[in-house]
């Protein structure tokens, strides 16, 4: 997929305090359990309120699974952290196009999160929860999972054999 190891990871979504923070916080924890050391996982929005906290239903949600998101703070997507990335995934095709359209560098290494899918659709987006039930949240959680660890073998494939 990629020619260099990739290190650096950055997830996007809109507001940052749904599903990249879910993104960001499961791979911080497979990379933990699986020994991907030099994993460093991210998260932006594209329209994000700096400082903003990741909402109350996905901390919960979040929680449920070991993922601690009650430090988190929403970032926007800047040059410098977009630069720094080695891959970029995001949550919708919007997100693709609206990332590609303020940052053309980063051509070759955004793509949707779904492309790491275990199961289903690889071209699909992962829907927003924000102002959405427990069951909304449960639900994203649960398709973010799928493409995480699919992300966390891929990444433990090629670090294993560079």
């Amino acid at each position: 997929m990629m020619s260099d190891p990739i290190k650096h990871i950055l997830f996007v979504c809109t507001g940052n305090i749904c599903r990249s923070p879910f993104a960001e916080g499961l791979l911080r924890k497979l990379a933990q359990e699986n020994g991907l050391d030099n994993i460093v996982a991210d998260s932006a929005g594209l329209l994000a309120l700096s400082g903003n906290s990741a909402t109350g239903l996905a901390q919960k949600v979040a929680a449920e699974y070991d993922v601690d998101l009650s430090q988190h703070m929403a970032k926007s997507a800047k040059e410098d952290i977009v630069n720094k990335s080695d891959l970029i995934l995001v949550m919708e095709n919007s997100h693709l196009k609206n990332l590609l359209d303020a940052f053309s560098e980063a051509e070759g290494k955004v793509f949707l999160i779904r492309r790491f899918a275990r199961f289903g659709s690889k071209d699909r987006g992962v829907a927003d929860p924000y102002g959405l039930n427990y069951d909304a949240y449960r639900f994203c959680f649960l398709d973010i999972q799928d493409s995480v660890s699919g992300l966390a073998e891929y990444l433990g494939e090629t670090q294993a054999h560079p």
